[in-house]
């Protein structure tokens, strides 16, 4: 599946085509050649992201959607701040719906030509691009695996900092994810409160476990 769908994707590119690929329940909406949004049962759905951005309300936003097009490059004009924020909001939404959709399914993608989302292409980026940081992400998530098998795990913070260290920074990301941490709550918990991807949850416990902040609640 992963090959067909990155030859598809490729080609789409290649011929700079505006349009949708249909892969299973998921919308991969493309813009002359670059990919604008991914939408998908699983994840946020496009308002959500435009709204996380700061520039109108909810229901504007979702208005906006229904009855506009290029609403993200409307959002952004308004406030060239919050369109900075916007940007880095729908590039890691469409890298982490890509990465899901590189995973092997059953699912063949279809390509319906001329069809455009009204999120639109002010904040597309080029295919391969993502497609390189998907499958980067891909490899990752193999070696998390290895630690992390399940999201059922749980976790809870090292009674010591390893190796004798007297001191170690915590990002603000680790200090959410660490408070979460009683050996109760499982990582699936995790991801749910904190309503961050399961990669970026993972991959930073992953990080902490082989540092030894963190160990698994036996």
């Amino acid at each position: 599946m992963s090959e067909d769908l990155s030859a598809a994707l490729l080609r789409i590119e290649a011929d700079q085509q505006t349009g949708v690929l249909n892969v299973g329940a998921s919308e991969v909406w493309i813009e002359a050649g670059r990919l604008a949004l991914i939408t998908s049962p699983n994840g946020a759905d496009p308002a959500s992201v435009l709204f996380a951005g700061g520039e109108g309300s909810l229901d504007e936003i979702a208005s906006l959607l229904s009855t506009s097009s290029n609403v993200a490059g409307t959002l952004a004009g308004r406030n060239p701040e919050a369109g900075t924020v916007i940007g880095r909001l729908l590039h890691e939404h469409n890298l982490n719906a890509l990465f899901e959709l590189l995973v092997p399914s059953d699912a063949q993608p279809s390509f319906v030509e001329g069809s455009q989302h009204a999120v639109g292409g002010h904040f597309s980026e080029p295919i391969g691009q993502l497609l390189d940081q998907a499958k980067r992400r891909l490899g990752i998530w193999g070696e998390i695996a290895s630690r992390i098998p399940s999201t059922s795990a749980t976790f809870k913070l090292a009674t010591e900092l390893p190796d004798g260290a007297e001191e170690r920074a915590i990002t603000a990301d680790e200090w959410r994810y660490l408070s979460l941490l009683d050996g109760r709550r499982t990582v699936a918990d995790v991801i749910t409160v904190t309503q961050d991807s399961a990669f970026r949850v993972c991959s930073s416990l992953y990080r902490m476990l082989l540092e030894g902040i963190i160990e698994e609640d036996a």
